[in-house]
């Protein structure tokens, strides 16, 4: 009994800890809020395959440039660009290979570079491109000899005295966030990007530690406890990750310090905390970190375990930096299934709505904690299922 009423009262107490006033805006303030707004919507590595496999320079550039030009009229600001998913790039890179999402082969000749002609085109239509990293995942596929010859990868994991700096798992093929090395190489290649190209920010994505396998990180836990560490392979492996964002702000800052670097988390604290090693309260709290936070709501606001108002309002009562809301999109007119326990109105909660994107826009407007949303993800704006979300979406989007 007593469990049941602890559950029941958490939701309460954090409640009563958020604020739920919305605070009332001037009209100068309001004006220079919406100029600040970010209005972004994320182009993954299979849609961006759309537009450079099988293409010329040129075409490349004439689908983009139509490409961006709607997203523009449509009212976005912002484009978070995929452009290094596994361990490989969709720009000329000195550290990573050719994507094979990019010319169909990875490691293969770059006829152009990608990332240089996106930038050129979004600022003829005021866009600002992201950097959209995947920081540790190599491959899904878990064969190394897939992998070209050049991915360092493949090098590291062939060779003893490095292999421990890669492993294998049920997803696929990753780099150990305990290597010093790979931190290395992670802060490098963003070293890279920031340095070549002119990206408004870096944003990595949700995927951390995939597995909780202690076979992992083995050698390197080993090590820290002989050195004298206290602190438990779970905290260690915090500890990991977050030296890896300590890591790349400070380099994007060496850079440029006008360039911005985020994360766009899970929206679930606690599988960030326990499952993926993301302490992402320390990182949003401290500074030095990360200059936002962008969480995926992806849930109808009937979501029974998270849902939508209540969970936005979780992250700004932890949120001392810049904090945006990802947006699902792709949900529109499909049933959710993991919204609730057979309770088909609210599994069908974007099935038989089509203005759920819309009137959460709307909310989060009416927020002067939250500094913008992103959309997931670009393909959706094009499917059938999608066009009634999409042009209700498009009506809050302009006012927003």
């Amino acid at each position: 009994m007593k469990k049941i009423f602890i559950l029941l009262i958490i939701p309460l107490i954090l409640t009563s800890c958020v604020k739920t006033e919305v605070p009332k805006k001037n009209a100068e303030t309001a004006k220079a809020t919406e100029q600040n707004k970010v209005k972004a919507i994320w182009l993954a590595y299979y849609e961006l395959n759309s537009f450079t496999e099988g293409n010329t320079e040129e075409q490349f550039e004439n689908k983009l440039d139509s490409a961006f030009k709607t997203l523009s009229e449509y009212g976005f600001n912002t484009v978070a660009v995929q452009v290094r998913p596994f361990a490989d790039a969709f720009y000329k890179s000195k550290l990573f290979p050719s994507s094979k999402y990019c010319f169909g082969e990875q490691g293969g000749e770059m006829p152009y570079d990608p990332l240089e002609i996106i930038c050129k085109k979004a600022k003829s239509h005021n866009l600002r491109i992201e950097a959209w990293v995947n920081p540790y995942r190599v491959s899904n596929n878990k064969n190394i000899n897939s992998l070209s010859n050049s991915n360092i990868a493949k090098k590291w994991c062939k060779n003893k005295k490095t292999k421990s700096r890669v492993f294998i798992c049920k997803k696929g093929i990753f780099f150990n966030p305990a290597s010093k090395e790979v931190r290395k190489l992670i802060a490098d290649g963003v070293k890279e990007i920031v340095s070549s190209y002119s990206v408004s920010s870096v944003q990595f994505d949700d995927y951390f530690y995939p597995a909780k396998d202690e076979t992992i990180d083995k050698k390197e836990y080993k090590k820290y406890l002989a050195k004298g560490g206290k602190l438990s392979l779970g905290d260690f492996r915090r500890k990991c990750v977050s030296d890896l964002i300590k890591d790349v702000y400070k380099t994007v800052k060496s850079v440029n310090g006008e360039i911005r670097f985020g994360v766009s988390p899970a929206a679930d604290m606690n599988e960030n905390y326990n499952n993926l090693y993301a302490d992402v309260r320390t990182w949003v709290g401290n500074k030095g970190y990360v200059d936002y936070i962008c969480p995926q709501v992806y849930f109808g606001f009937k979501n029974v375990y998270q849902p939508f108002m209540f969970t936005v309002k979780k992250w700004m009562y932890i949120t001392n930096c810049d904090m945006y809301v990802g947006l699902p999109l792709y949900k529109a007119g499909k049933a959710d299934k993991y919204a609730a326990f057979e309770n088909k109105s609210i599994i069908n909660e974007f099935k038989n709505n089509s203005n759920i994107i819309q009137r959460q826009i709307v909310y989060l407007s009416k927020l002067d904690e939250i500094k913008g949303i992103y959309v997931f993800s670009y393909s959706c704006l094009f499917e059938e299922r999608c066009k009634s979300e999409k042009e209700n979406m498009i009506k809050a989007l302009k006012e927003y």
